[in-house]
């Protein structure tokens, strides 16, 4: 029985270890939202590196977000509750559409009870980052279809300092890290406002298709019968993206970190089928023809994953899926 008291305290210490993680990660998610806050940041991804300012503002009607880039092309993309808008000036064009997840900001799940069964939380030490004491928390994933993060938590205001998206190996793939920042003292609203104006530009507005209700009516044609545990059917549309207005089946799976999209299109006879695994940074493709149709995975996992699930696509027969007559 000597084994079994130091056997239970590792336990128990791990279950605490568990729960403080949890605790920081929740904190972190609600300082994001609910924090007025002012900075410079520079985001390391695909060997290249790129700074951007961002402001965000938390008042009685949501919230309201600024992203500027500081380096390559001007471009500005505003945010509040409802409505993203992004303006480029390299293509002087404007594009509208559902207000969507913060970027490049990981966004962590409420239900953390529920990740732990796919990853590790754990308190790895504190730091310091940007002049600031943190905490570092790390999310590992038990497996190697997904990707996990290290964050660097202000001990403080339980704002996020830093950020690295983590390959199977542990070794950062992704990096985002504040080297300026100001949290509170309030938000001018000109720090709100665009300088890119949009006059003369090309505007466009996206996501026609998940306002109308008959982009997600009917079940899905395909399905995926090899997923990694966890993985579930979060999302179906028909959406028309060819010029020749066919129909794109799109499905998208998550664990609640983790997400992937499955498109599957009607290859037509002067297409060009796209086979194989295409990767740019942690950004990883996966093409395949099933009868007759182009089937591409794409997501935010290695490269394992989006192979396996474009190797197990198949139709659930006619009469559901894109184009099915």
């Amino acid at each position: 029985m000597k084994w079994l008291l130091p056997a239970l305290l590792a336990v128990a210490g791990q279950a605490f270890a568990q729960d403080d993680a949890r605790r920081w990660l929740g904190e972190m998610s609600s300082a994001l939202r609910s924090l007025d806050y002012d900075g410079t940041f520079v985001y390391l991804h695909d060997g290249k590196l790129e700074a951007m300012r961002i402001v965000h503002q938390a008042g009685e009607y949501g919230e309201m977000e600024r992203l500027v880039s500081l380096t390559g092309s001007p471009r500005e993309v505003l945010r509040d509750d409802r409505v993203v808008t992004c303006i480029m000036a390299d293509s002087k064009s404007v594009m509208v559409g559902q207000s969507h997840t913060r970027q490049p900001f990981p966004v962590v799940p409420g239900d953390l009870d529920g990740l732990s069964h796919y990853y590790q939380l754990q308190e790895v030490g504190d730091d310091r980052m940007a002049g600031y004491l943190s905490r570092v928390i790390s999310i590992t994933p038990k497996d190697k279809f997904r990707y996990g993060y290290r964050f660097w938590i202000d001990a403080s205001n339980y704002m996020l300092l830093k950020s690295d998206l983590t390959d199977v190996d542990g070794k950062a793939i992704e990096q985002v890290m504040f080297t300026r920042l100001n949290v509170g003292g309030g938000i001018p609203v000109a720090a709100l406002q665009p300088s890119l104006t949009g006059d003369g530009y090309n505007w466009s507005r996206q996501g026609a298709d998940s306002q109308n209700p008959a982009a997600r009516t009917g079940k899905p044609g395909w399905a995926v019968k090899r997923l990694p545990a966890g993985f579930e059917l979060t999302d179906f549309q028909h959406k028309r993206m060819r010029k020749d207005g066919a129909s794109v089946e799109h499905l998208v799976f998550s664990d609640g970190l983790a997400t992937m999209s499955v498109y599957v299109e009607k290859l037509q006879s002067d297409d060009d089928a796209f086979q194989g695994l295409s990767s740019m940074g942690a950004m990883n493709a996966f093409g395949a023809v099933v009868e007759g149709y182009q089937v591409t995975v794409v997501g935010e996992v290695p490269p394992a994953t989006v192979q396996m699930v474009a190797s197990s696509v198949e139709s659930t027969g006619p009469g559901s899926g894109p184009d099915h007559d």
